[in-house]
């Protein structure tokens, strides 16, 4: 069938009907198709579908491999001791051994306490800086430059203070869990009584939340105090370093802490 075929007015209507089903035929047009995309001017597939090969399963898991495996985040605070030794050279050698310190279930790369008995200042972070894991330091290097210049301010030489973090090592997301808190506290109130801290400045949320059950905002709007049985040491909280670092506008409100601390001691 040709355009001028349809265009002949001495064609009947039926005619060109019939004329245009033959061209269907001739296309394959009547034929049925499946639903997946196909040319109309291709073979027809086969109905016939091969069943999908399921997976051979070589062998079944051993008994062994069913069984629930231990995890580490289960691990409770009360399955730890709190005896710890009298010594301060002798509680700093218990800390190195990681069996004793609940949090190296997150990592076994630790950072211990370190400074000078009797110091001026004691610093405590919640954490070590994941850059200063690597130089065995509380803080990255660029921290550590920052922190000297804000002891300089108020007078104090960093060679003269003692640094500590909450927890030894760094968790996965750098948080602590509200259930350690309580241990992770009489810990650090053991360390406290034998360093013997004139002053103590609290860097960041987690030892915050861990000394006096506030958030930073507003625990930094006075001057707290760290009782341990005869002992109650002036301490401020304060941005870390490493905010300070990031977001240098707070710098101001972290001297104004600073500032707090000096005229606590006057």
């Amino acid at each position: 069938m040709t355009l001028s075929t349809l265009e002949n007015p001495e064609n009947t209507y039926a005619e060109q009907i019939s004329s245009l089903r033959h061209w269907w035929n001739l296309a394959g047009v009547d034929l049925h198709y499946h639903s997946e995309p196909t040319s109309l001017f291709e073979p027809v597939k086969s109905e016939h579908r091969t069943k999908p090969v399921q997976p051979v399963r070589t062998s079944e898991a051993s008994p062994k491999e069913n069984r629930p495996q231990p995890n580490n985040e289960d691990i409770q605070p009360q399955n730890f001791s709190e005896d710890y030794p009298a010594g301060y050279d002798e509680f700093l050698a218990w800390l190195s051994l990681p069996d004793n310190l609940i949090e190296a279930q997150w990592s076994r790369q630790y950072v211990l306490p370190a400074g000078v008995i009797g110091p001026e200042i004691m610093i405590i972070a919640g954490m070590p800086d994941q850059e200063g894991l690597g130089r065995n330091s509380l803080f990255s290097e660029k921290s550590s430059i920052l922190l000297a210049n804000m002891l300089k301010a108020i007078g104090i030489d960093s060679e003269q203070t003692y640094t500590t973090p909450v927890s030894l090592t760094r968790s996965f997301d750098g948080r602590i869990d509200a259930k350690y808190h309580d241990i992770l506290k009489k810990r650090m109130l053991h360390l406290l009584g034998l360093v013997q801290p004139k002053r103590i400045i609290l860097f960041g949320e987690t030892s915050t939340q861990l000394f006096f059950n506030e958030n930073l905002l507003a625990a930094r709007k006075k001057l707290q105090f760290i009782n341990h049985f005869s002992f109650k040491t002036k301490a401020i909280v304060t941005f870390h370093p490493r905010i300070l670092n990031e977001r240098p506008e707070f710098k101001t409100e972290a001297w104004k802490d600073l500032q707090l601390l000096s005229r606590g001691n006057q």
